[in-house]
């Protein structure tokens, strides 16, 4: 049963942990540069829906427009505004450059895999601006083993994410990216290719669509639920759950 289920994971993941690594854009986080002057990611009223209505639509108003009319407005997304280095910014003021928005469920399905998986970072970005993800994500750098980005392997940029440089056993090893590529180095027996969450879906987000919200929502899901499946799989092998995942 259910019971029996959370008891091996807790059992496994004392003894025979899954390695979980995450990437970092369009996976948990959408930042966008130049970070907006205007509402038009911000603005619950702001039209960003139209392609939604069609012209054959007997409807008079679209089904996520009907439905906002009812529920009240889905919780605003997390964001901060931050510097980001690979982009133009101004060296005097230091005025942020980019904003960037966390995914909407991305902060729990962190905290629940990390009760029974070892959560790492694994992203082809630069270190100031992993860190400055960092300090609001994980500030007391408590939730994530391993840390890895583009200063320290500049390789990934090129020839994807190798997972031997933070786990031993590929068998225990997954990886959530939204890049195909990036699976390249174990052969794409690893990964998981995560639905991007993109400035789309950001201001759909912010647009008030609970459709869009969901969505997002549905995915951290999936992730939680292939994590939790790798780590009690009865072969041992991570590797299985994602063959399974990708038939």
């Amino acid at each position: 049963g259910t019971s029996g289920l959370t008891g091996f994971a807790a059992y496994k993941s004392q003894t025979d942990p899954v390695h979980v690594f995450w990437d970092l854009d369009h996976t948990i986080l959408c930042s966008i540069s130049p970070k907006p002057i205007n509402n038009s990611y911000d603005n619950p009223l702001s039209d960003l829906n139209h392609s939604d209505n069609h012209a054959q639509s007997k409807c008079p108003v679209s089904p996520s427009n009907l439905a906002a009319k009812i529920l009240p407005k889905p919780p605003d997304l997390r964001h901060f505004d931050q510097i980001d280095d690979d982009f133009p910014y101004d060296a005097e003021t230091l005025a942020p450059n980019t904003r960037t928005y966390f995914r909407p469920g991305a902060q729990m399905a962190l905290k629940l895999c990390s009760y029974f998986a070892i959560p790492h970072v694994y992203t082809a970005a630069q270190e100031s601006y992993t860190n400055n993800i960092l300090d609001e994500l994980d500030p007391d750098r408590s939730l994530f083993d391993k840390v890895i980005h583009r200063d320290e392997f500049p390789q990934i940029v090129r020839e994807g994410k190798d997972l031997r440089v933070g786990a031993d056993n590929m068998q225990r090893a997954i990886l959530f990216d939204d890049k195909l590529k990036n699976f390249e180095p174990q052969n794409f027996e690893n990964g998981i290719a995560v639905v991007p969450f993109t400035s789309g879906g950001v201001a759909k987000c912010n647009n008030g669509s609970w459709t869009a919200y969901l969505k997002e929502i549905k995915e951290m899901s999936r992730l939680v639920g292939i994590a939790f499946w790798s780590t009690v799989h009865f072969s041992g092998d991570a590797r299985k759950v994602v063959g399974w995942v990708r038939s």
